[in-house]
């Protein structure tokens, strides 16, 4: 914990940075023993110098008492415990701070998040949805604000839910919500990238919304705005090629403008308030035996095109194209960065059985119902079935 905590307070070492120290090193102690061209090489001379002055070692030790004296646990990228799903990110936070139980950051996650300022519809959509989730043993992950996200915390308890915070994990924001931060300490989990002691200030929020996009497989958008910081989660969760999904409104309300944007953009539209037997459909595989192998070979997260190429030995060229087929198919999804990954739940396109256009409205189909599911060629993103109004 104390390299980890050293690492991050010297001087240019931001997330991507700290990563690729750590992936090149092997953990936080090893890059924080490297050679000195190595370590320059990456992290730049400025760092090279502060390590060597030792300031940022006696820093780390300040903070470790002050996380021990907040009862904050530490969990470093590179390091057991830290979860999984935030190596996706290509800046994952190089610390996070926890109170409460680490283990469900671990587990199968949805993030259910939406406007601060909520309708009654909004805010009633957000405590089911919480609560059907939970009662499937989901860890309902949102960001503790006021409105929709308050709302599917609470419908997740006493069930596991994980807030991440925009502020230190010791500090209540907004302080209207500190019952509700009690309630999380007891029954789940409450993270941060930012010290113990840290106040939330507006430009914490969007760092915070890209670790709850990260955290989740799925993100369901309940209400936003047009300019919501919602559809900022949204956008990083597309970024990650996480199934975004989406609570429609009424036209004429200004919390329905995100939301029904991402419907119309294609996100899946969330029909009903009470889970069916799968959180996803099934997508048949590609019936080309290339298509399927390589397929299956992609990694759970975004991966480049050579790390592929390497991995099934196939020439980079070769799997480039074989790659574009699988995303206009909809099985593949590209990050911003350029990397590619598998599309969860398959990004399966419904159809209505014996039409001749995707875009018909979705069939109603048991999860072992997988003939009426098409991988075609429009990829309309309407999988996940979540529940019935």
């Amino acid at each position: 914990m104390i390299e980890a905590l050293t690492l991050q307070g010297l001087p240019g070492v931001g997330p991507k940075r700290f990563r690729e120290l750590v992936d090149r090193c092997g953990s936080p102690a090893e890059a924080l023993e490297a050679d000195r061209a190595t370590f320059s090489e990456i992290a730049g001379p400025q760092a090279e110098t502060a390590r060597r002055a030792g300031a940022a070692a006696r820093d780390a030790r300040e903070l470790a008492r002050r996380c021990a004296a907040a009862g904050a646990a530490v969990l470093a990228y590179g390091e057991p415990g830290y979860p999984r799903r935030l190596r996706d990110l290509g800046d994952p936070p190089p610390v996070l701070f926890t109170l409460g139980r680490t283990d469900l950051l671990q587990k199968e996650c949805v993030a259910v998040v939406g406007s601060r300022r909520a309708t009654a519809y909004g805010r009633r959509v957000a405590r089911a949805l919480g609560a059907g989730l939970a009662g499937r043993g989901r860890c309902v992950v949102s960001g503790m604000a006021m409105g929709v996200d308050a709302e599917a915390h609470r419908g997740a308890l006493p069930g596991r839910t994980a807030a991440v915070l925009g502020s230190g994990v010791d500090v209540v924001s907004p302080p209207r919500n500190a019952a509700l931060y009690r309630a999380i300490l007891q029954h789940g989990v409450v993270v941060s990238e930012f010290p113990p002691g840290t106040r939330a200030e507006p430009h914490h929020f969007p760092r915070r919304n890209r670790i709850i996009a990260a955290l989740a497989s799925d993100v369901v958008i309940v209400e936003a705005s047009r300019r919501s910081g919602a559809l900022i989660t949204a956008e990083f969760a597309l970024d990650l090629g996480r199934e975004v999904h989406a609570v429609p409104g009424p036209i004429d309300r200004a919390t329905s403008e995100g939301t029904n944007r991402l419907i119309a953009d294609g996100a899946a539209i969330v029909v009903d308030t009470g889970l069916n037997d799968a959180f996803a459909p099934v997508c048949a595989p590609p019936p080309e035996p290339g298509l399927r192998e390589l397929l299956a070979a992609l990694p759970a997260g975004p991966a480049a095109v050579d790390e592929v190429a390497r991995t099934t030995g196939r020439p980079p060229e070769e799997v480039g194209a074989d790659l574009i087929i699988l995303e206009i198919r909809g099985y593949v999804t590209s990050t911003r960065d350029g990397r590619v990954m598998r599309t969860p739940g398959g990004h399966a396109t419904m159809v209505r059985e014996g039409a001749g256009s995707p875009w018909t409205d979705p069939p109603r189909h048991s999860s072992g119902d997988a003939s009426r599911l098409d991988c075609g060629a429009h990829v309309f993103a309407m999988s996940s079935k979540l529940y019935q109004m």
